[in-house]
């Protein structure tokens, strides 16, 4: 798990100059050991770098070296994610870590050295410093959802920093459809992806990335939200898709979302939320400003590159015409164009 250098790197001289302590005789001399390392709040890498000091151990040589770094300040045995030793005779002791820590873990490190005479001495254990995350998605991440208008969307995902002793992430990237897997790779080398074969349009999708190194260890990471593939050709069939989510609110969403489809030539449209009395608790369709003839096209979807796959003219936010939040419950979508037989959705509010 640790990689040792030996180093001096101070004269006896200088460490007289810069500490009295140092000059006095070895019986005189109090014990203390210290460990350096990253000053930052996030660590730099999986892998960090420390130094291990020890002070006022004269002659007591080999020095028996343990370094551990834990989750926990208590130290427990199983909060442990290095506990390593060595034996050395130098006083100052650079130490490498070649295992990458928990991905985003919080973690405490100190040392304890052990002269020739059986006495040990422990540094203070420094912390709490955070492990970076293992891997980061990027494209597309948002938190609101992303659209595409291309079928074959690139998937951009990034990796923490750690030594070259631990080894190169290899990566396997699935593209899931409501939870079932649709496409996916594994051995990827490279933190970018496009998709191999067309996905479907008007179809949202989740994505996930695992990182695993040679001796096994890994971690994964998930879409934040779904992202959708629209289709530019004009629809020929008028639809209303089921809302989303459902049931809502949900951890990323505040309001349900309407997609329909108004097949050419366009025509007459409405859409309202009743309660299960039939009664019009809200009107989406037609819109404030009064719309109901729409043109043929896709609707409720957000503008491709606008960070959501929702347009705000289409939601329902959970509050009736009269501004008041409903009751939680079960509501109904209903939807109309033109003369034709009204279609209806299921919606489940979990109010608030």
């Amino acid at each position: 798990m640790i990689a040792v250098a030996r180093r001096r790197w101070w004269s006896a001289a200088t460490w007289c100059g810069a500490a009295a302590l140092l000059c006095l005789p070895a019986t005189a001399r109090a014990q203390a050991v210290f460990v350096d390392g990253p000053t930052s709040a996030v660590l730099p890498s999986l892998t960090p770098s420390l130094v291990v000091r020890a002070i006022g151990f004269a002659n007591q040589r080999p020095l028996r070296v343990r370094v551990q770094i834990a989750t926990a300040a208590e130290f427990t045995p199983q909060s442990l994610a290095v506990d390593s030793s060595f034996t050395t005779t130098d006083t100052t002791i650079a130490v490498q870590i070649t295992r990458a820590l928990p991905s985003e873990a919080t973690i405490y490190w100190r040392a304890s050295v052990q002269g020739s005479n059986g006495a040990s001495t422990e540094s203070n254990a420094t912390g709490p410093r955070t492990v970076p995350a293992w891997l980061t998605l990027v494209a597309p991440n948002s938190a609101t959802g992303d659209i595409f208008d291309v079928r074959r969307p690139l998937f951009v995902w990034k990796s923490a920093r750690l030594t070259p002793a631990a080894g190169a992430f290899t990566y396997s990237l699935e593209i899931t459809n409501a939870g079932r897997p649709e496409q996916g790779a594994a051995g990827l080398r490279d933190t970018t992806f496009r998709a191999a074969t067309n996905l479907q349009a008007n179809t949202s999708y989740r994505w996930s990335v695992r990182a695993t190194l040679p001796n096994g260890d890994a971690a994964r990471a998930a879409s934040l939200a779904t992202f959708l593939i629209i289709d530019p050709p004009l629809p020929t069939t008028t639809i209303l898709y089921q809302n989303f989510p459902n049931p809502f609110p949900s951890a990323t969403s505040f309001s349900t979302c309407f997609w329909f489809d108004v097949g050419e030539p366009g025509g007459t449209v409405s859409l309202d939320v009743l309660d299960l009395r039939g009664n019009v608790v809200r009107t989406i369709v037609p819109t404030p400003d009064g719309t109901t003839q729409l043109a043929a096209g896709r609707y409720g979807r957000g503008a491709p590159g606008g960070g959501s796959n929702c347009d705000n003219r289409f939601v329902w936010d959970g509050t009736a015409t009269d501004g008041r939040t409903v009751a939680p419950g079960v509501y109904v979508a209903r939807f109309s164009s033109g003369g034709g037989a009204p279609t209806f959705r299921r919606i489940l509010f979990r109010g608030r």
